[in-house]
C-alpha cells in the first residue's frame, strides 16, 4: 500500500512537535507558518487523528495519539534522510537543524558559544536549543524531541551515552558585607548557622546536598528556587549565601547589585559537563560534528577532565 503522506508533511509535523509552536517550527525549517499548519491538518484529516491540542498561550501540545505518531514518524524520517544521504554519496552531511538541549545553569555560556561556533563551521546547519533541568533533558532525549544535550553527569541511565567535555568546581557566593567576604576560601562549616539560598533543581539538588554531607553539616535553607538569577539577586541583597557549580563566575546580579565569589576549602568533587545522546545518535555524523565543535568552543571555559 502506498503511503498517504509526503516526506514534507512528516518533516513539518516533526518540526512542530519538537518546537511546540507553529511559528517556531516555521522558523526552524524556513517555511511559512500556514504551510506547517496545513501539513498538520492534512495528516490529521487523512488518518482521522488529532495530533495536537492548540493553545494560544501554550502553543502546541501533543496528544497521546500524536506522541505515538511522532515516535514512528521520527524513525521513518531519519531512515529517509539516511537513504537520501547514502544515495547521493553525501556520507558526511549533517542535519540542517540540530535539536539540542542544555542544562539551564550551563545555558548562558554554552548556547551562545555553540550557536556561533557551529554556524561558523557548518553554515548550512543551525542549532535549535531548549533549556531545562536534568530530568527534563533526559526525558527529551528519550522521547526523541532533542538529539543531543549539554548537561552534567548526573543520574544518567544506561540507555544514554555521556561524553565528558570538562568540569566545573563548586564555589560559594556571599553578600559583599558578609563576615567571611574577605577570606580567600570559604569553609562550609563556618556557614552552618547562616541562611542559605538553595538552587533546587531536579537531580542536581542531590549534588549540592552531598557537599554539605561531606562537610558534616546541615545547611539552614531559608529559600529554595529553580532560578540561578534569583539565587544571585537574593545573595547580593544580603538574604543569605549559596553554593553554585557552573562555568559563569560573574559577581553582578541581574538587578545590578553585587556579591562576592569564593572557592571552597576542602576536596569537594567537581561536576563533569559533557554531551549526552542516545546510542543511535552517537554513531551519526551530526554527533561527530557537534563533538568536534564543542571541544574547541569550550576549551578554556571548562576545567580539563
Amino acid at each position: 500500500m502506498d503511503p498517504r503522506f509526503t516526506l514534507r508533511q512528516i518533516r513539518y509535523f516533526l518540526a512542530a512537535a519538537r518546537a511546540g509552536s507553529v511559528n517556531q517550527a516555521a522558523f526552524d525549517v524556513n517555511i511559512s507558518a500556514p504551510s506547517i499548519s496545513a501539513a498538520i491538518s492534512q495528516l490529521e484529516e487523512q488518518y482521522n487523528i488529532q495530533m495536537f491540542v492548540r493553545h494560544h498561550s501554550h502553543g502546541l501540545l501533543m496528544t497521546e495519539d500524536g506522541k505515538k505518531f511522532f515516535a514512528s514518524a521520527k524513525v521513518f524520517f531519519e531512515n529517509a534522510e539516511a537513504l537520501e544521504s547514502e544515495a547521493q554519496g553525501l556520507g558526511k552531511t549533517i542535519s540542517s537543524v540540530v535539536h539540542a538541549g542544555c542544562f539551564i545553569t550551563l545555558a548562558p555560556v554554552i548556547i551562545p558559544l555553540m550557536s556561533h561556533a557551529f554556524s561558523a563551521q557548518f553554515p548550512l546547519s543551525r542549532l535549535s536549543f531548549v533549556e531545562g533541568h536534568q530530568a527534563s533533558m533526559l526525558t527529551l532525549l528519550r522521547d526523541g524531541i532533542i538529539q543531543i544535550a549539554f548537561t552534567y553527569e548526573l543520574s544518567i541511565g544506561r540507555d544514554l551515552a555521556f561524553e565528558p567535555l570538562g568540569e566545573v568546581a563548586p564555589y560559594c557566593i556571599l553578600p559583599l558585607d558578609h563576615r567571611l567576604a574577605k577570606l580567600d576560601r570559604i569553609d562550609l562549616t563556618e556557614l552552618a548557622e547562616d541562611p542559605m539560598i538553595f538552587l533546587d533543581l531536579p537531580k542536581s539538588r542531590e549534588y549540592y546536598m552531598s557537599l554539605f554531607e561531606q562537610a558534616k553539616i546541615s545547611p539552614m535553607i531559608s529559600h529554595r528556587t529553580t532560578s540561578p538569577e534569583v539565587v544571585r539577586v537574593m545573595v547580593s541583597h544580603g538574604l543569605g549565601y549559596s553554593i553554585l557549580a557552573m562555568p559563569t563566575r560573574h559577581s553582578v546580579a541581574m538587578d545590578g547589585t553585587e556579591f562576592t565569589v569564593k572557592p571552597l576549602v576542602g576536596d569537594f568533587p567537581n561536576l563533569c559537563v559533557g554531551l549526552l545522546a542516545s546510542a543511535e545518535t552517537v554513531s551519526t555524523h551530526t554527533y561527530d560534528a557537534m563533538r568536534t565543535v564543542a571541544k574547541k568552543a569550550l576549551e578554556g571555559v571548562l576545567l580539563p577532565v
